[in-house]
């Protein structure tokens, strides 16, 4: 296995960060424009790191993985389904267990490295 350096992640044109596709919004606003460049993905996918941008708008968490992102711009608001709320930044960083479930609201077009693997962590309760 190489060492992956994303060298810049703030820096990355938006032209390299590929589309992702628009999820639908739960608000019934626009949809938000996800963008995604996957630095490295493990033959068997049990692990991916890269660097993530979505516009202003909400959409539901779709990744039951486990993750760890580290926010380089924008701001955005995370609420799970069990109505724990987090605001997120520039500068801040996140753990995600397994299975975490709620809805994002975008305030700033966010951007953010991250590391997704399968785990054998619980999901969250």
């Amino acid at each position: 296995m190489k060492i992956v350096h994303i060298k810049a992640a703030m820096s990355v044109p938006g032209v390299v960060l590929p589309s992702a596709g628009s999820p639908p919004n739960p608000s019934g606003g626009e949809p938000v424009k996800l963008s995604n460049y996957q630095a490295f993905e493990a033959p068997a996918a049990e692990v991916s790191t890269g660097v993530w941008e979505c516009t202003p708008g909400q959409f539901r968490r779709a990744v039951m993985d486990a993750e760890f992102s580290h926010f380089i711009a924008g701001r955005a608001t995370f609420v799970t389904d069990h109505g724990q709320s987090f605001d997120f930044a520039a500068g801040d960083a996140v753990f995600f267990p397994p299975l975490t479930k709620g809805v994002w609201t975008i305030h700033e077009t966010l951007r953010k490295t991250y590391i997704v693997w399968k785990s054998s962590l619980p999901a969250q309760t």
